[in-house]
């Protein structure tokens, strides 16, 4: 359980931004953080969990309209009900001119760019938990 890790791609789309210049509000980013320990509770527990909080959320890079982003998240401790957490938010891929919307150049991140990351805490109550969750989806695409 501890270790266990979950990854989101999204791009940045124009109804991301927020500001001028087509910069995305650092929000988008705590957002995505939440959908990715709900599935990491999923995994682990069974269960979509409550989120407590964040701390030490640092935002060190801008992200953009158009940027392609990788979310990460991963358990560092489990408690009796809770689960502490750490979350980073990457930009793989970005766009070689934002302001033109016609222009579908994109070059990747060689590093990756670190933009974000935080600490944080999620709780499932002991009698929702139901242990490790393997998943039941099969489909054509996804056989497992």
């Amino acid at each position: 359980m501890v270790g266990k890790k979950v990854v989101h791609h999204v791009m940045m789309s124009a109804k991301d931004a927020h500001y001028t210049g087509n910069l995305v509000n650092g929000a988008r980013i705590v957002n995505q953080w939440g959908d990715v320990g709900t599935e990491l509770m999923v995994y682990v527990d069974g269960d979509i969990s409550l989120f407590l909080g964040y701390k030490d959320i640092e935002f060190t890079a801008p992200v953009y309209v158009g940027d392609f982003m990788e979310y990460h998240g991963w358990i560092e401790k489990v408690g009796n009900q809770s689960y502490a957490c750490k979350f980073e938010a990457w930009k793989v891929a970005q766009m070689v001119d934002i302001a033109n919307p016609l222009d579908t150049r994109a070059t990747a991140c060689e590093p990756p760019v670190l933009c974000g990351s935080a600490t944080g805490s999620l709780f499932i109550a002991k009698d929702k938990q139901r242990g490790p969750q393997e998943s039941s989806f099969k489909d054509a695409k996804h056989p497992q």
